[in-house]
């Protein structure tokens, strides 16, 4: 009987085959479980902000997520998967709403295509002057940069229309125009980073916002095709109608070049007293973006053990939904140093991004407590 059963055993290295498999596939979904877990405690903790009550006429929370390509990555591709799994579901779960920004700027140079970074730095800035132009236009006496701005606001929504103009080849109406424009928020939104490249580019837009110059250059109008068809054919008739003009030397003369149109810049900075302006909260969730042969070894243990990831990068989200872990910076180095921990990474290897903020604005920068 013993010889019998004996024989309907798998062989040895048949039972070390499936007990390997099994024990990877078990490890691996005791990981996901337990991640999922983790996941789910952090939620259930920013369901505390979600359940808390509002006024009818209060404005929900909303912020501005900024995510640029990764050190080592031609692509947001694996920085949105981040922002997906580990930080929007706690948003979510903290009834925290946001505006995500996607910043992914590339040149190609002799055939190689590489990352060109200050995408989110001139957002950044340009938010923070158009705050402070703002509210120059409503001071008492400038009456005159409110006229530019209704000239600005008309010469804006005419472009807009030429676009759509000569993407659709007929002028279109008022509703196709500005239907699809979300409301503007109805205050500051508060600036979220994700990882050390966005970190840096955020706080170089606020102190260059904050303290650069506000001038601002009227939009030139956006040629139409039609137009520009047309012009052509009235170049050519004009071309064939007329004699060709010959020079003393029996050349050709050359045409005169065509005027360049010179913007008409608005002097905003006439009128600035350079008063401070109210800067939005600044808040870093890191990511480690691990590539690379040397990375291998911890990307392969992060795929059996993300639950260190999720407690990382979910508490730092829950950091931001809780509103009252925002504080004032303690000094320009602390927020010079924020996430400089990333640059260790192989993907940072004989590269770096350096911080210029000014003094008086990390004196006024308020910044969420994420790496408590």
């Amino acid at each position: 009987m013993l010889s019998a059963l004996r024989k309907k055993l798998p062989s040895r290295n048949t039972a070390l085959f499936w007990g390997s498999v099994f024990s990877v596939v078990g490890f691996y979904k005791y990981n996901s479980n337990e991640s999922k877990k983790r996941l789910a405690f952090y939620c259930k903790q920013a369901e505390t902000v979600a359940n808390e009550p509002m006024g009818a006429l209060d404005t929900p929370r909303k912020v501005q997520v900024y995510i640029a390509a990764p050190m080592g990555e031609l692509g947001t591709r694996k920085a949105r998967l981040h922002w997906e799994k580990y930080i929007l579901p706690v948003f979510v779960a903290g009834a925290l709403d946001y505006e995500l920004t996607l910043v992914n700027d590339t040149e190609t140079i002799s055939d190689v295509e590489k990352v060109v970074r200050g995408g989110v730095h001139s957002r950044v800035a340009e938010e923070i002057k158009e705050q402070r132009r703002k509210a120059l236009e409503l001071e008492e006496g400038n009456e005159e940069l409110g006229l530019w701005r209704q000239a600005i606001v008309e010469r804006k929504k005419a472009n807009e229309a030429r676009e759509i103009m000569n993407r659709i080849g007929r002028a279109p109406g008022e509703a196709n125009v500005s239907s699809w424009k979300p409301e503007p928020y109805p205050g500051v939104m508060d600036v979220v980073a994700v990882g050390r490249e966005t970190w840096v580019e955020v706080i170089n837009g606020l102190s260059e916002g904050a303290t650069g110059s506000l001038n601002y250059s009227v939009p030139p109008l956006v040629p139409l095709d039609s137009e520009a068809r047309a012009q052509q054919e009235e170049d050519r008739a004009i071309s064939t109608s007329d004699a060709t003009v010959i020079d003393t030397a029996g050349t050709v003369a050359p045409s005169a070049p065509a005027e360049a149109v010179v913007p008409q810049v608005v002097d905003y900075d006439r009128f600035d007293s350079k008063r401070g302006v109210a800067l939005p909260g600044a808040a870093y969730i890191a990511h480690y973006n691990l590539t690379g042969w040397g990375s291998l070894p911890l990307r392969i243990w992060h795929f059996f053990h993300d639950q260190e990831n999720v407690d990382l990068y979910a508490r730092q989200a829950l950091q931001v939904v809780f509103e009252s872990t925002r504080r004032p910076a303690r000094d320009a180095q602390e927020v010079i140093d924020m996430g400089k921990d990333e640059e260790t990474q192989p993907a940072w290897e004989g590269q770096s991004l350096d911080v210029v903020v000014d003094p008086a604005v990390a004196a006024s920068l308020d910044i969420y407590d994420t790496q408590a």
